[in-house]
Protein backbone atom coordinates (compact mmCIF):
# COMPACT_ATOMS: atom_id res chain seq x y z
CA UNK A 1 0.00 0.00 0.00
CA UNK A 2 1.99 3.07 -0.92
CA UNK A 3 1.18 5.92 1.65
CA UNK A 4 3.78 8.31 0.46
CA UNK A 5 3.16 12.26 0.50
CA UNK A 6 2.36 13.46 -2.88
CA UNK A 7 2.16 17.29 -3.03
CA UNK A 8 1.12 16.84 -7.02
CA UNK A 9 -2.10 14.97 -5.66
CA UNK A 10 -2.99 17.18 -3.12
CA UNK A 11 -2.98 20.38 -5.02
CA UNK A 12 -4.99 18.49 -7.81
CA UNK A 13 -7.88 17.33 -5.33
CA UNK A 14 -7.58 19.72 -2.56
CA UNK A 15 -6.26 23.02 -4.25
CA UNK A 16 -8.87 25.13 -3.74
CA UNK A 17 -8.82 23.95 -0.03
CA UNK A 18 -5.41 24.72 0.29
CA UNK A 19 -5.70 28.03 -1.42
CA UNK A 20 -8.47 28.89 1.42
CA UNK A 21 -6.14 28.02 4.89
CA UNK A 22 -3.70 30.02 2.78
CA UNK A 23 -6.16 33.11 2.52
CA UNK A 24 -7.24 32.31 6.15
CA UNK A 25 -3.72 32.73 7.10
CA UNK A 26 -2.56 35.58 5.11
CA UNK A 27 -5.42 38.22 6.06
CA UNK A 28 -5.18 37.09 9.83
CA UNK A 29 -1.59 37.95 9.56
CA UNK A 30 -2.42 41.49 8.11
CA UNK A 31 -5.47 41.83 10.18
CA UNK A 32 -5.60 39.91 13.44
CA UNK A 33 -7.58 42.64 15.41
CA UNK A 34 -9.86 42.50 12.71
CA UNK A 35 -10.58 39.34 10.58
CA UNK A 36 -8.90 36.92 12.64
CA UNK A 37 -11.85 36.97 15.65
CA UNK A 38 -14.70 34.41 16.35
CA UNK A 39 -17.06 36.86 15.50
CA UNK A 40 -15.99 37.81 11.96
CA UNK A 41 -15.82 33.89 11.51
CA UNK A 42 -18.77 33.25 12.52
CA UNK A 43 -20.08 36.12 10.13
CA UNK A 44 -18.91 34.37 7.77
CA UNK A 45 -20.05 30.75 8.04
CA UNK A 46 -23.84 32.14 9.04
CA UNK A 47 -24.15 34.40 6.14
CA UNK A 48 -22.61 31.89 3.20
CA UNK A 49 -25.55 29.67 4.52
CA UNK A 50 -28.02 30.93 2.06
CA UNK A 51 -25.81 31.09 -0.87
CA UNK A 52 -24.13 27.99 -0.15
CA UNK A 53 -27.68 26.08 -0.45
CA UNK A 54 -28.15 28.28 -4.03
CA UNK A 55 -25.08 26.97 -5.15
CA UNK A 56 -25.85 23.50 -3.95
CA UNK A 57 -29.03 23.78 -5.57
CA UNK A 58 -27.05 24.89 -9.08
CA UNK A 59 -25.39 21.45 -8.94
CA UNK A 60 -28.21 19.38 -9.96
CA UNK A 61 -28.82 21.00 -13.29
CA UNK A 62 -25.16 21.13 -14.06
CA UNK A 63 -24.69 17.12 -13.26
CA UNK A 64 -26.84 16.10 -15.37
CA UNK A 65 -25.25 18.59 -18.35
CA UNK A 66 -27.56 21.54 -18.25
CA UNK A 67 -28.09 25.41 -17.30
CA UNK A 68 -30.50 26.73 -14.38
CA UNK A 69 -29.97 30.36 -14.98
CA UNK A 70 -33.25 31.10 -12.74
CA UNK A 71 -32.71 29.74 -9.47
CA UNK A 72 -31.36 33.42 -8.04
CA UNK A 73 -34.73 34.40 -9.28
CA UNK A 74 -35.92 31.53 -8.07
CA UNK A 75 -34.19 32.73 -4.43
CA UNK A 76 -35.88 36.27 -4.69
CA UNK A 77 -39.52 35.38 -5.83
CA UNK A 78 -39.67 32.81 -2.93
CA UNK A 79 -38.16 34.96 -0.64
CA UNK A 80 -40.93 38.10 -1.20
CA UNK A 81 -43.70 35.63 -0.99
CA UNK A 82 -42.57 34.39 2.12
CA UNK A 83 -42.26 37.87 3.53
CA UNK A 84 -45.69 38.69 2.17
CA UNK A 85 -47.67 35.57 3.83
CA UNK A 86 -45.46 36.04 7.40
CA UNK A 87 -46.82 39.82 6.83
CA UNK A 88 -50.48 38.36 6.55
CA UNK A 89 -50.15 36.94 9.47
CA UNK A 90 -49.60 33.13 8.44
CA UNK A 91 -48.35 30.48 10.50
CA UNK A 92 -44.60 29.48 9.95
CA UNK A 93 -45.48 25.57 8.71
CA UNK A 94 -47.72 27.01 6.26
CA UNK A 95 -45.05 30.30 4.75
CA UNK A 96 -42.52 27.19 4.52
CA UNK A 97 -44.63 24.94 2.47
CA UNK A 98 -45.96 27.62 0.36
CA UNK A 99 -42.20 28.42 -0.62
CA UNK A 100 -40.97 25.23 -1.00
CA UNK A 101 -43.88 24.58 -3.42
CA UNK A 102 -43.70 28.05 -5.54
CA UNK A 103 -39.92 26.68 -6.14
CA UNK A 104 -40.38 23.07 -6.82
CA UNK A 105 -42.91 24.53 -9.39
CA UNK A 106 -40.85 27.37 -10.96
CA UNK A 107 -38.40 23.93 -11.60
CA UNK A 108 -41.17 21.92 -12.67
CA UNK A 109 -42.01 24.83 -15.57
CA UNK A 110 -38.12 24.92 -16.36
CA UNK A 111 -38.19 20.84 -16.77
CA UNK A 112 -41.52 21.12 -18.70
CA UNK A 113 -39.78 23.83 -21.32
CA UNK A 114 -36.91 22.21 -21.36
CA UNK A 115 -37.69 18.46 -22.08
CA UNK A 116 -41.52 18.42 -23.22
CA UNK A 117 -41.42 21.64 -25.25
CA UNK A 118 -37.71 21.34 -26.73
CA UNK A 119 -36.66 24.47 -25.81
CA UNK A 120 -32.76 25.13 -24.71
CA UNK A 121 -32.25 25.36 -20.71
CA UNK A 122 -30.60 28.46 -21.12
CA UNK A 123 -33.21 30.18 -22.59
CA UNK A 124 -35.82 28.65 -20.73
CA UNK A 125 -34.98 29.91 -17.75
CA UNK A 126 -33.24 32.95 -18.31
CA UNK A 127 -36.94 33.68 -19.88
CA UNK A 128 -38.18 32.07 -16.21
CA UNK A 129 -35.85 34.53 -15.13
CA UNK A 130 -36.93 37.32 -16.22
CA UNK A 131 -41.01 36.65 -15.76
CA UNK A 132 -39.86 36.08 -12.23
CA UNK A 133 -38.49 39.42 -12.07
CA UNK A 134 -41.56 41.10 -13.20
CA UNK A 135 -43.82 39.55 -10.59
CA UNK A 136 -41.20 40.88 -8.15
CA UNK A 137 -42.16 44.29 -9.06
CA UNK A 138 -45.99 43.32 -8.59
CA UNK A 139 -45.65 41.43 -5.02
CA UNK A 140 -43.93 44.02 -3.60
CA UNK A 141 -44.89 47.36 -5.66
CA UNK A 142 -41.96 48.22 -6.50
CA UNK A 143 -41.20 49.42 -2.83
CA UNK A 144 -39.19 47.82 -0.07
CA UNK A 145 -41.27 44.88 1.87
CA UNK A 146 -40.50 43.81 4.96
CA UNK A 147 -42.17 41.11 7.70
CA UNK A 148 -42.34 41.61 11.89
CA UNK A 149 -43.25 37.58 12.80
CA UNK A 150 -41.12 37.03 15.34
CA UNK A 151 -41.97 33.07 14.89
CA UNK A 152 -40.75 33.32 11.03
CA UNK A 153 -37.59 35.30 12.27
CA UNK A 154 -37.07 32.73 15.32
CA UNK A 155 -36.54 29.94 12.19
CA UNK A 156 -33.13 31.17 11.34
CA UNK A 157 -32.45 33.73 14.41
CA UNK A 158 -32.20 30.82 16.82
CA UNK A 159 -28.01 31.05 18.26
CA UNK A 160 -26.53 27.52 19.33
CA UNK A 161 -23.46 27.06 21.74
CA UNK A 162 -20.39 28.77 20.87
CA UNK A 163 -22.83 31.45 18.99
CA UNK A 164 -23.10 29.60 15.90
CA UNK A 165 -26.30 30.68 14.36
CA UNK A 166 -28.75 27.93 13.41
CA UNK A 167 -28.64 28.40 9.51
CA UNK A 168 -25.47 27.39 9.31
CA UNK A 169 -26.75 23.31 10.12
CA UNK A 170 -29.32 23.99 7.62
CA UNK A 171 -26.81 24.54 5.16
CA UNK A 172 -24.57 21.46 6.38
CA UNK A 173 -28.11 19.37 6.31
CA UNK A 174 -28.89 20.36 2.64
CA UNK A 175 -25.31 19.35 1.69
CA UNK A 176 -24.98 16.23 3.59
CA UNK A 177 -28.14 15.14 2.30
CA UNK A 178 -27.39 16.42 -1.67
CA UNK A 179 -24.07 14.27 -1.04
CA UNK A 180 -25.91 11.24 -0.13
CA UNK A 181 -28.02 11.45 -2.85
CA UNK A 182 -25.38 12.19 -5.56
CA UNK A 183 -22.75 10.14 -4.04
CA UNK A 184 -24.64 7.10 -2.64
CA UNK A 185 -27.57 6.50 -4.58
CA UNK A 186 -28.15 5.12 -8.11
CA UNK A 187 -29.98 8.65 -8.75
CA UNK A 188 -26.86 10.28 -8.51
CA UNK A 189 -24.95 7.88 -10.61
CA UNK A 190 -27.50 8.25 -13.66
CA UNK A 191 -27.58 11.63 -13.02
CA UNK A 192 -24.33 11.84 -14.05
CA UNK A 193 -24.57 9.49 -16.47
CA UNK A 194 -27.35 12.06 -18.25
CA UNK A 195 -24.59 14.98 -18.32
CA UNK A 196 -21.88 13.11 -19.31
CA UNK A 197 -23.31 11.49 -22.60
CA UNK A 198 -27.08 11.63 -23.02
CA UNK A 199 -27.17 9.60 -25.95
CA UNK A 200 -24.86 6.98 -24.37
CA UNK A 201 -26.71 7.18 -21.47
CA UNK A 202 -30.39 6.13 -23.06
CA UNK A 203 -28.54 3.54 -24.53
CA UNK A 204 -27.44 1.99 -21.94
CA UNK A 205 -31.39 2.40 -20.57
CA UNK A 206 -31.05 5.63 -18.55
CA UNK A 207 -34.92 7.30 -18.19
CA UNK A 208 -32.50 10.41 -19.17
CA UNK A 209 -35.48 12.66 -19.62
CA UNK A 210 -36.63 11.45 -15.75
CA UNK A 211 -33.30 12.76 -13.77
CA UNK A 212 -33.10 15.87 -16.09
CA UNK A 213 -36.59 16.78 -15.00
CA UNK A 214 -35.56 16.02 -11.09
CA UNK A 215 -32.63 18.04 -11.26
CA UNK A 216 -34.33 21.09 -12.48
CA UNK A 217 -37.49 20.01 -9.96
CA UNK A 218 -34.48 20.10 -7.01
CA UNK A 219 -32.59 22.48 -7.77
CA UNK A 220 -36.07 24.48 -7.19
CA UNK A 221 -37.07 22.84 -4.11
CA UNK A 222 -33.29 24.02 -2.79
CA UNK A 223 -33.71 27.28 -4.23
CA UNK A 224 -37.12 27.77 -2.45
CA UNK A 225 -35.32 26.93 0.59
CA UNK A 226 -32.74 29.59 0.22
CA UNK A 227 -35.31 32.20 -0.79
CA UNK A 228 -37.16 31.07 2.73
CA UNK A 229 -34.45 31.32 5.11
CA UNK A 230 -33.40 34.71 3.45
CA UNK A 231 -36.70 35.63 4.26
CA UNK A 232 -36.82 34.24 7.78
CA UNK A 233 -33.06 35.88 8.07
CA UNK A 234 -32.82 39.47 6.40
CA UNK A 235 -36.77 40.06 7.44
CA UNK A 236 -37.01 42.33 4.46
CA UNK A 237 -36.51 42.26 0.59
CA UNK A 238 -36.18 44.58 -2.28
CA UNK A 239 -37.90 44.14 -5.45
CA UNK A 240 -34.75 43.57 -7.23
CA UNK A 241 -33.67 40.36 -5.19
CA UNK A 242 -32.23 37.48 -6.20
CA UNK A 243 -29.98 38.05 -9.71
CA UNK A 244 -26.84 39.03 -7.40
CA UNK A 245 -27.17 35.77 -5.83
CA UNK A 246 -26.70 33.54 -9.09
CA UNK A 247 -23.30 34.29 -10.27
CA UNK A 248 -21.67 33.21 -6.78
CA UNK A 249 -23.00 30.20 -6.76
CA UNK A 250 -21.91 29.42 -10.10
CA UNK A 251 -18.72 30.32 -9.33
CA UNK A 252 -18.64 28.21 -5.88
CA UNK A 253 -19.63 25.13 -8.06
CA UNK A 254 -17.57 25.22 -10.83
CA UNK A 255 -14.63 25.98 -8.10
CA UNK A 256 -15.95 23.01 -6.98
CA UNK A 257 -15.19 20.96 -9.80
CA UNK A 258 -11.92 21.25 -9.83
CA UNK A 259 -11.40 19.79 -6.19
CA UNK A 260 -12.14 16.87 -3.64
CA UNK A 261 -13.90 14.96 -7.07
CA UNK A 262 -12.14 17.06 -9.47
CA UNK A 263 -14.30 16.81 -12.93
CA UNK A 264 -17.20 16.32 -11.78
CA UNK A 265 -19.72 18.62 -10.18
CA UNK A 266 -19.71 17.68 -6.12
CA UNK A 267 -20.80 19.02 -2.74
CA UNK A 268 -17.94 19.76 -0.47
CA UNK A 269 -15.86 20.97 -3.49
CA UNK A 270 -18.89 23.38 -3.82
CA UNK A 271 -18.82 24.20 -0.16
CA UNK A 272 -15.50 24.98 0.12
CA UNK A 273 -15.57 27.36 -2.97
CA UNK A 274 -18.45 28.86 -1.23
CA UNK A 275 -16.21 29.74 1.22
CA UNK A 276 -13.04 30.38 -0.52
CA UNK A 277 -15.16 33.32 -2.40
CA UNK A 278 -16.76 34.75 0.79
CA UNK A 279 -13.07 34.72 2.90
CA UNK A 280 -11.80 36.64 -0.17
CA UNK A 281 -14.52 39.13 -0.49
CA UNK A 282 -14.71 39.37 3.42
CA UNK A 283 -10.54 39.67 3.50
CA UNK A 284 -10.22 42.42 1.06
CA UNK A 285 -13.28 44.90 2.21
CA UNK A 286 -11.83 45.00 6.15
CA UNK A 287 -8.94 45.81 4.07
CA UNK A 288 -10.70 48.62 2.85
CA UNK A 289 -11.68 48.05 -1.02
CA UNK A 290 -14.41 49.24 -2.14
CA UNK A 291 -17.90 47.36 -2.82
CA UNK A 292 -17.27 46.74 -6.41
CA UNK A 293 -14.23 44.69 -5.57
CA UNK A 294 -16.21 41.86 -4.19
CA UNK A 295 -18.03 41.87 -7.91
CA UNK A 296 -14.76 41.79 -9.25
CA UNK A 297 -13.60 39.35 -7.68
CA UNK A 298 -16.60 37.04 -7.68
CA UNK A 299 -16.34 37.29 -11.61
CA UNK A 300 -12.55 36.66 -12.23
CA UNK A 301 -13.12 33.57 -9.77
CA UNK A 302 -15.46 32.23 -12.42
CA UNK A 303 -13.90 33.02 -14.62
CA UNK A 304 -10.81 31.33 -13.28
CA UNK A 305 -13.00 28.55 -11.93
CA UNK A 306 -14.84 27.68 -15.61
CA UNK A 307 -11.67 27.88 -17.22
CA UNK A 308 -9.88 25.58 -14.77
CA UNK A 309 -12.93 22.92 -14.79
CA UNK A 310 -12.84 22.65 -18.71
CA UNK A 311 -8.88 22.21 -18.04
CA UNK A 312 -9.53 19.30 -15.43
CA UNK A 313 -12.29 17.76 -17.67
CA UNK A 314 -10.44 18.06 -21.14
CA UNK A 315 -6.97 15.99 -19.51
CA UNK A 316 -9.61 12.99 -17.54
CA UNK A 317 -11.04 12.54 -21.20
CA UNK A 318 -7.54 12.36 -22.69
CA UNK A 319 -6.92 9.95 -19.73
CA UNK A 320 -9.72 7.89 -20.46
CA UNK A 321 -9.15 7.96 -24.23
CA UNK A 322 -8.26 4.28 -25.69
CA UNK A 323 -4.24 4.74 -27.72
CA UNK A 324 -4.88 3.61 -31.35
CA UNK A 325 -4.44 0.44 -32.32
CA UNK A 326 -0.98 -0.27 -34.18
CA UNK A 327 -1.45 -1.65 -37.27
CA UNK A 328 -1.71 -5.37 -38.00
CA UNK A 329 1.68 -6.84 -39.39
CA UNK A 330 2.12 -10.53 -40.21
CA UNK A 331 3.75 -12.79 -37.51
CA UNK A 332 7.39 -14.39 -37.70
CA UNK A 333 5.46 -17.61 -37.98
CA UNK A 334 3.60 -16.85 -40.67
CA UNK A 335 6.21 -15.39 -42.91
CA UNK A 336 8.34 -17.98 -41.94
CA UNK A 337 6.08 -20.87 -42.32
CA UNK A 338 6.03 -22.83 -45.90
CA UNK A 339 2.81 -22.94 -47.58
CA UNK A 340 1.36 -26.07 -48.09
CA UNK A 341 1.08 -28.10 -51.24
CA UNK A 342 -0.11 -30.72 -50.49
CA UNK A 343 -3.99 -31.96 -49.21
CA UNK A 344 -4.91 -32.88 -45.74
CA UNK A 345 -5.87 -36.28 -44.69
Amino acid sequence: MNLRFSPGALMKNYGIVVFLVLMIVVFSALMPDTFATSGNFRQILADQAVPGILALAVILPLAAGEFDLSVGANLGICTITGIVLAGNGLPLPLIMLATLALGMLIGAINAFMTIVVGVNAFIATLGMATILAGLNLLLTNSTLITHSSDAFSALTGIRLPGGLQVVIFYFLAAALALWFILERTPFGRYLRATGMGRDAAELSGVRTKRYLAAAFIGAGLLGGLAGTLQASRAGNATPDLGPEFLLPAYAAAFLGATAIRAGYFNVWGTVAGVYLLAVGANGLVILGAKTWVTNVFNGVALLIAVSAATLVQRRKTRAVRPAPAAPATPSAETSEAPQSTGTTA
